[in-house]
């Protein structure tokens, strides 16, 4: 990506300034009586931020046949948090790629369906979908990635629906966005082809791989096997850290964005335990048993189920695809000649190094609500198996309990008429949020993907630029909230209303400053209400930055409404003499 991760080095230094007033929007100036009519009064006792989410699970159901069933009901799912069950408040059908007309709210008959271009604008902003095409060059050879490739551009170009929205990620040694989201199928394709071109950088890590076996197998020396064994599974294992790292760079920026996410995953398999199957192989070679208890010192299992829970706690179910194709184990063959030995790797060596590249996939497909393909030279068959997927979905929604903020939950789904034998398929639990940290995720899906909601109409002007300390430059933002867009809660003889702004920005270099809050709360006495409705809410933030190109974030949250808004633009941040100011 073009930004760092979040603990690279602060650039932009940021400081919030507490003036707040209240401007007409027919009037150029305040005023004056109107200063003492509304108060703002700043509680962090008052701001005890508690939030009431639903909590959207979509759910696959397969007859016995491995059809999708897609006539049921709310009231033929039994939907559990912990053990405990929970009420379903929102229910979402798509059968046939066509969002349920009950569902929509749409006045509707079955012999008159809705046309595409119609029913499209009706679709809520939470089942939207954001498909992520993630391809790890890093994992991957480039023939097995590009066999892939020919058969996910006819998938896209016969899946993706109008409002869908894709982007193509790679991982090559660091995280990249090769196309940010479109709509444009074409152009995702486009872009496909253009990576066609890239070199996978397995093939030179299968060449280390090989020439450690045949030392392996060649040398007299348990100790030079064990080491042998041991200096490839500390290479292959930072490796993979920082893949997963890169991975979990891209799961962070997908946090914040509405809606349904899906994230195909690329790769010829990820390993749960780097340098296993060499392990294996010593343990073959020289009966020593102690061999692979070394290896598993190095196991990944628990990082992998970290990231499956930063998935499901941000509604992003992740489809695996192995490139690699189909394994035969038979030992080393002509696309190993580096081994020159009387020895044979036996089946059993790789068929520990099938398992430890391919579990993977298959548990962090199978645990977040998505599907894995393996073992197969044509990925075409699990592709439509994914599209049926997309195609054909139960959205069930439920209120998450508010207690215990940061607590991982699990999520279970049944049919009440289990005599069926049908499969039911989802993501396993998602991690509850402080309403800091969505905001937080909301700010850097904008950063990261540019992605704006703005229910609030907030609006934001930079005021001036002035000289700050050093080479510094101090920037005044003005923030802009319409009363009337605000949630007011009647109180004895005024009302109130109680928001947060937030504040973020980084960088041409990618480094970010952590996301600031300001929290107040709005009292109007009742003679002033309506006067108040047709005005604005003005905040000033002081921000001191660094002379360059930034991307400036502002969120504003209503707490009583729970609505939030966030909005950003580009920001040119201009070095100004002592003293002196750059107009806005």
């Amino acid at each position: 990506m073009s930004h760092g991760p979040s603990r690279a080095p602060v650039a932009v230094l940021l400081s919030l300034c507490l003036a707040l007033c209240l401007s007409s929007v027919a009037e150029s100036q305040v005023a004056p009586h109107r200063e003492a009519e509304v108060r703002e009064e700043v509680s962090e006792a008052f701001f005890e931020q508690i939030a009431v989410d639903v909590v959207n699970v979509e759910v696959f159901v397969q007859d016995r046949e491995g059809r999708p069933v897609t006539h049921l009901t709310r009231d033929d799912f039994l939907v559990f948090e912990d053990d405990r069950p929970v009420e379903v408040v929102n229910f979402y059908r798509v059968a046939g790629g066509r969002p349920d007309i009950d569902s929509l709210a749409a006045p509707q008959t079955v012999d008159t369906p809705l046309p595409e271009r119609e029913i499209e604008p009706l679709i809520p902003e939470s089942q939207r979908l954001h498909l992520v095409v993630y391809v790890d060059n890093y994992h991957l050879h480039a023939l097995n990635r590009n066999r892939v490739f020919n058969r996910l551009r006819q998938f896209l170009q016969q899946t993706v629906s109008p409002g869908d929205e894709v982007m193509v990620a790679t991982y090559d040694r660091s995280l990249h966005i090769r196309q940010p989201f479109t709509r444009d199928v074409q152009q995702v394709n486009r872009q496909l082809l253009e990576l066609e071109k890239l070199t996978g950088f397995a093939a030179e890590r299968e060449a280390e791989r090989s020439r450690a076996l045949a030392r392996i197998y060649e040398t007299q020396s348990h100790y030079e096997a064990l080491w042998e064994a041991k200096q490839f599974a500390e290479h292959a294992h930072f490796g993979l850290q920082q893949a997963l790292s890169g991975f979990e760079e891209l799961l962070d920026s997908l946090a914040g964005l509405p809606g349904r996410k899906v994230l195909i995953h690329v790769s010829d398999g990820l390993p749960m335990v780097p340098g296993q199957d060499l392990y294996q192989a010593v343990q073959q070679r020289f009966a020593d048993l102690s061999a692979l208890g070394e290896a598993f010192s190095r196991d990944t299992s628990r990082t992998y189920m970290q990231l499956i829970a930063q998935a499901n706690s941000s509604r992003i179910a992740i489809y695996t695809i192995d490139a690699s194709g189909l394994q035969i184990h038979s030992g080393f063959g002509a696309e190993e000649p580096a081994v020159r030995s009387p020895f044979v790797v036996s089946t059993a060596v790789d068929a520990v190094r099938s398992s430890n590249l391919q579990d993977t996939l298959v548990m962090v497909a199978d645990r977040t609500g998505g599907q894995s393909i393996i073992n197969t030279n044509d990925v075409g068959d699990g592709l439509a198996r994914f599209a049926v997927d997309l195609e054909n979905y139960y959205s069930l929604g439920y209120r998450a309990p508010i207690e215990n903020r940061g607590r991982y939950h699990r999520i279970e789904v049944r049919l009440k008429d289990r005599q069926r034998g049908w499969k039911i398929r989802h993501r396993e639990g998602y991690r509850d949020k402080s309403v800091s940290l969505e905001m937080s995720e909301a700010a850097e899906a904008f950063l990261a993907h540019g992605y704006e909601t703005n229910p609030l109409e907030v609006s934001f002007a930079i005021e001036e630029q002035r000289a700050g300390k050093g080479d510094t430059v101090d920037v005044s933002i003005s923030v802009r909230v319409p009363i009337e867009r605000l949630v007011l809660l009647p109180r004895p003889g005024f009302h109130e209303a109680r928001l947060r702004i937030y504040f973020g920005a980084v960088d041409e270099r990618g480094r970010k400053a952590p996301l600031r809050d300001l929290p107040f709360e709005l009292r109007i006495p009742d003679d002033a209400l309506e006067r108040a409705r047709r005005d604005s809410l003005v905040r000033v933030i002081d921000a001191t930055m660094r002379p360059g190109p930034h991307k400036i974030v502002i969120g504003v949250r209503d707490e009583i409404g729970a609505v939030r808004s966030i909005v950003g633009r580009g920001l040119a941040v201009r070095p100004t003499p002592d003293g002196g100011s750059s107009p806005r």
